[in-house]
C-alpha cells in the first residue's frame, strides 16, 4: 500500500471516529434539551391550571358564596341564583302575623311568595292549608329532604295538632322562614335557622314536596 492509501486510510478512519463520537454527543444534547423542554411545558401547562383554576373562582358570585358560607356548602352548590337572590332581598324583613310586606311578613306569606316568585306556582296562604293540601307529598323522614320543600312545625311536635309554622328547606340542615323568634342577632322575621338545634328539632312535625310549576288547583284563601 502506497503513501497516498494509507493517507486515504487513516483519514477515513479518523473522519468515522470523529463522526461516531458527534453524533453521541449530539443525542446527548438532544435529551437533554429534550428535558429541558418537557420542563417548560409541565410548568406552562401548570401556570393555565392555576390561571383557569382562578377564573373558575372568580367566577363565583358574591351571593354563592355568602350563603355557601352561611349553609356550609361548597359555593358550586348554591346553584339556584334567583332563589337565593330572593332571599337576600327578604333577608331581616321583621315577622308580623298575617304579614305581606317588607314591613312585615309571616311565615306561610313568605313561603307562598317563593314559590309564585321563584317557582312560578300559587300555593296556599296558611301553614295549616298548605300541610293540608292535596298536592303536598308529605313525610316524616328528613333525609328525604331535598332543596325547596316545606318544612312544618307546631310546639308538640305532633302531626295531630294544629300546624302552626311553616319554612322552606334549603340544605345541609338549614331551612329559610319568617318567625317571630329572636335569633342570635336578636332579631325576629326572616332568617336561617338549623332544622337540628332548638327549639325546631323538637317541633318538627313533617316536611312536604309541593309541585315546582303552575297548579290550577291551588288556592290563595
Amino acid at each position: 500500500m502506497n503513501i497516498l492509501s494509507k493517507t486515504f486510510v487513516l483519514l477515513t478512519i479518523t473522519i468515522g471516529m470523529m463522526s461516531c463520537g458527534g453524533s453521541k454527543k449530539t443525542e446527548q444534547e438532544a435529551l437533554a434539551k429534550m428535558k429541558r423542554d418537557s420542563i417548560a411545558i409541565a410548568k406552562k401547562n401548570n401556570a393555565i391550571a392555576k390561571k383557569n383554576n382562578e377564573k373558575k373562582e372568580n367566577a363565583i358570585l358574591p351571593i354563592q358564596k355568602k350563603y355557601a358560607a352561611i349553609l356550609g356548602i361548597p359555593p358550586i352548590q348554591v346553584d339556584n341564583i334567583p332563589l337565593f337572590e330572593f332571599i337576600d332581598d327578604w333577608m331581616n324583613t321583621p315577622y308580623k302575623l298575617g304579614g305581606e310586606t317588607k314591613q312585615g311578613i309571616d311565615c306561610s306569606f313568605f313561603t307562598q311568595y317563593v314559590f309564585h316568585d321563584v317557582y312560578g306556582n300559587l300555593i296556599e296562604r296558611t301553614a295549616q292549608k298548605q300541610f293540608d293540601a292535596p298536592d303536598t307529598n308529605k313525610f316524616k323522614g328528613q333525609h328525604n329532604l331535598k332543596q325547596g320543600d316545606l318544612i312544618f312545625f307546631n310546639s308538640s311536635g305532633s302531626e295531630f295538632d294544629d300546624i302552626t309554622h311553616v319554612g322552606f328547606y334549603l340544605g345541609n340542615d338549614k331551612f329559610v322562614h319568617s318567625t317571630s323568634r329572636r335569633a342570635s342577632s336578636g332579631r325576629n322575621g326572616v332568617q336561617i335557622s338549623n332544622l337540628k338545634k332548638h327549639p325546631w328539632k323538637k317541633m318538627f312535625v313533617a316536611a312536604g314536596k309541593k309541585p315546582k310549576f303552575p297548579n290550577k288547583n291551588s288556592s290563595q284563601n
